[in-house]
């Protein structure tokens, strides 16, 4: 697959990768892959409610279907200037989530201070940097979840693509079919102490006065 041809769908963790894949596939019927092999650990019923297309064959490639976009999502840093769509979420609700993705053997702690293969939120924001990024749409998470119909407007403009229902399954019906890569609706604030709020915060505060979520 030529790189020229990819569509980007990234995002730092957890802010809501799967949400805009399951948009994809339900609203615009177009599936799309990661660049993680096995990404959703072979959970059969996830990948067909957000229309994932898993690695195959004895070469292991994405083979996606004939005459469709290649939609691929990614949370590692920008390799290329191909088109991507690349969805914000305030940062302090990816890190609390992703803490809970990995079951809190990781410090919470070292998620804030970016002591992972991901590094910092802003950092992670500022390389995509997709405020000024060309051939990029900026989506934001909480607008996805309250003004779903400006998001699909949004996207039908940049992939030249039709809307073809505006419905997507229920965010709980999608939980219950596995509940690890798509959580029932919580608060991040559960889980920041005031001390771990102050850094994060500090640590962020650029990029979260920024992008208003001070």
């Amino acid at each position: 697959m030529n790189n020229n041809s990819i569509t980007w769908l990234a995002s730092y963790p957890r802010s809501g990768n799967t949400f805009l894949r399951t948009i994809l596939w339900h609203c615009f019927g177009l599936r799309s892959a990661s660049i993680y092999p096995n990404d959703l650990a072979g959970n059969n019923q996830l990948e067909e409610y957000i229309g994932h297309i898993e690695h195959s064959g004895p070469d292991g490639q994405i083979r996606f279907p004939k005459n469709t976009l290649p939609l691929l999502k990614t949370h590692e840093l920008p390799m290329d200037d191909s088109r991507a769509i690349y969805v914000i979420r305030d940062g302090r609700a990816p890190m609390a989530s992703l803490w809970k993705f990995y079951n809190g053997t990781i410090p919470l702690e070292d998620f804030i201070e970016g002591r992972q293969k991901f590094g910092t939120w802003s950092s992670h924001v500022q390389a995509w940097a997709p405020y000024e990024r060309p051939n990029t749409l900026l989506l934001e998470y909480e607008d996805m979840r309250t003004n779903l119909q400006s998001v699909l407007e949004q996207i039908s403009g940049f992939l030249t693509r039709d809307i073809l229902q505006t419905n997507i399954p229920d965010r709980n019906e999608i939980a219950s079919a596995e509940g690890r890569w798509v959580r029932k609706k919580s608060d991040w604030r559960a889980e920041f102490s005031d001390d771990l709020l102050t850094k994060f915060n500090e640590l962020n505060h650029d990029m979260l006065n920024k992008l208003g979520y001070l």
